[in-house]
C-alpha cells in the first residue's frame, strides 16, 4: 500500500475568511446537518499572478486511476481524523500539490452531490485558496518578478499539472513550451461541473478582486 505524501513536520498553520468559518468544524458535525450525504469531500482552487494574468492550477489523474488522464483541481475526500474540513482541505492541497495552505478566501459555487462508485453520496465543497509562494525572484537592481507556487504532485494520483488561464479553461486547451518545441495538451476536465467551477472562479475574482 502506497501512502499519502506525510504533512510538513508542525502541520500547516492557515487562517480563513469569516465567510466560511461554518466549514471550520469536524467532519460529523457538518455531516451531521446534510442528512442525504454520508460523506464529504473538498476541491481548492488555487490562482497566480505571477505571469501577469490570473491561472490556475490543474492537475492531471495518472492513468491507472478512474476517469484517466483528466483534469481536475486538487481535493479529495475528508477523513474522520481531520480536525475540520478546512484541514481536510489543507491536507489534501499538500497530499496532491505540495503546496501549503496559506489562507481559505471563499466558497465558490454551490455544494455538489454525486454518488461513488458504491452508491455512496457525498458532497463536495470548494474553495478558493491561497498558497505559500516562492519570494519574488530579483532579476535586476531595483526589479523582481513574481514565481509560480511550485508544485510537487505525487505521482500515484497525477502524472502532469499546468497553470492555466480562463481563456484556456474555456476551450480546454493549453500550448506548453518543451525544449523540442510547443506541445498541445487537450484539457478534458473529469466532470462538467469542475469545468463550471474553475470558471466560475475566475468570474468571481474580476467580480470581487479585493477578496480574491
Amino acid at each position: 500500500m502506497i501512502l499519502p505524501r506525510p504533512l510538513p513536520e508542525g502541520g500547516i498553520s492557515f487562517t480563513w475568511h469569516k465567510s466560511v468559518a461554518t466549514f471550520n468544524a469536524p467532519l460529523q458535525t457538518f455531516l451531521s446537518t446534510r442528512p442525504l450525504v454520508r460523506a464529504a469531500a473538498t476541491g481548492a482552487l488555487v490562482f497566480s499572478r505571477a505571469t501577469g494574468e490570473d491561472r490556475v492550477l490543474l492537475i492531471q489523474r495518472a492513468p491507472h486511476d478512474s476517469m484517466p488522464l483528466r483534469w481536475e483541481i486538487p481535493g479529495g475526500a475528508c477523513d474522520q481524523e481531520d480536525e475540520t474540513l478546512l484541514h481536510s482541505l489543507a491536507r489534501e492541497l499538500w497530499e496532491e500539490a505540495g503546496l501549503k495552505l496559506k489562507h481559505v478566501v471563499r466558497t465558490v459555487g454551490d455544494e455538489f452531490i454525486f454518488l461513488t462508485r458504491r452508491g455512496l453520496a457525498v458532497t463536495k465543497v470548494t474553495f478558493e485558496t491561497e498558497v505559500e509562494a516562492p519570494a519574488p525572484a530579483v532579476v535586476e537592481e531595483g526589479r523582481s518578478e513574481l514565481t509560480l507556487p511550485e508544485v510537487t504532485i505525487d505521482p500515484n494520483e497525477h502524472i502532469r499539472f499546468v497553470w492555466a488561464t480562463e481563456e484556456e479553461c474555456q476551450a480546454e486547451k493549453i500550448v506548453v513550451s518543451e525544449d523540442d518545441g510547443n506541445e498541445v495538451i487537450k484539457l478534458e476536465f473529469t466532470t462538467k461541473n469542475q469545468k463550471s467551477i474553475v470558471l466560475l472562479g475566475f468570474k468571481l475574482r474580476r467580480e470581487d478582486p479585493a477578496n480574491g
